[in-house]
């Protein structure tokens, strides 16, 4: 992107950082900004309307056949916007409205990993292939810990078992929970989109090629350890991703980031220890971290 000077003291300041890495990275991220941000604030959008219809939703399920009942809340998990802190507790309390406890686990696996909105996102920006490839690992992985936590009778503290907080406060109009939405989750946005211009600016192609390109599982396991620290939320890793794709990483490692990154956020890890145990946790990152790399 051109930046053109709208005044004697941004000119004086093009003119200083001509040839620097700052003024590079600077319209790199004015670049990526116009790039994904419109439609950043598109899966926002989607996901803040589906928060609206859930809460207007009484969601009390009956369900008989607990085969088929992981296989719809899976389903269900996919379209679902909500945080992990949120659709942890909610999944256990559908538990006493008769949901089998092995479709609440398939509903919490799956929720934090795919939803409209990072659906929409990852289609836009990535392709077709990397969206449906999110979809199908993370409705996989889902029904996987269902049918696990069924075979292997899994148990959750029954103190746990409890309402969750509201989804989305009534009183607020929705352009205030979009606001509020936006400012909480644009900081997460900008920074990846700041990242990202760091790592095209200052690191050589060749460097990102030969660590997560080709198909080396060290560029798989490099991934998912990357996947710990630098993922945020899913909509602000996408920019980060297109551009190590661009760089020349590997799809399966892209894959395999985005698959761990939602599963070992502080967030996650916390809600899982405080409302399923530390058997179910070290568990639930296992599974993940190991189907993280198959996919």
């Amino acid at each position: 992107i051109d930046i053109k000077p709208a005044s004697y003291v941004q000119r004086i300041i093009l003119d200083r950082l001509h040839g620097t890495y700052t003024l590079s990275i600077l319209r790199e991220f004015c670049y990526l900004l116009k790039l994904v941000g419109p439609y950043f604030v598109c899966a926002l959008f989607i996901n803040i309307s589906f928060r609206y219809y859930l809460q207007n939703r009484k969601l009390i399920l009956t369900v008989r056949n607990e085969k088929l009942g992981i296989f719809l809340v899976g389903f269900a998990g996919l379209l679902s916007p909500l945080p992990t802190y949120l659709a942890v507790p909610l999944a256990l309390s559908l538990v006493s409205a008769g949901l089998p406890f092995s479709a609440a686990v398939t509903f919490i696996v799956a929720s934090p990993l795919m939803n409209p909105g990072i659906f929409y996102l990852t289609l836009t920006q990535l392709g077709l292939a990397m969206a449906a490839a999110r979809l199908i690992s993370a409705y996989t992985l889902a029904l996987g810990a269902g049918f696990i936590s069924r075979l292997i009778k899994m148990q959750f503290k029954k103190e746990a078992v409890h309402c969750p907080k509201k989804i989305i406060d009534n009183k607020r109009s929705f352009r205030i929970e979009v606001y509020r939405s936006f400012i909480f989750l644009g900081r997460y946005f900008i920074a990846a989109i700041f990242i990202g211009a760091c790592v095209k600016t200052l690191i050589p192609e060749e460097v990102i090629s030969s660590v997560l390109g080709g198909s080396a599982n060290t560029g798989l396991l490099v991934a998912i350890a990357l996947g710990v620290p630098l993922y945020s939320c899913g909509g602000a890793a996408i920019p980060l991703i297109q551009v190590l794709g661009e760089m020349g990483m590997n799809p399966g490692a892209a894959l395999a980031f985005f698959i761990s990154g939602p599963s070992t956020k502080l967030e996650t890890i916390y809600t899982f220890h405080a409302l399923l145990g530390s058997k179910a946790l070290a568990l639930f990152l296992c599974f993940i971290l190991i189907g993280s790399f198959a996919f």
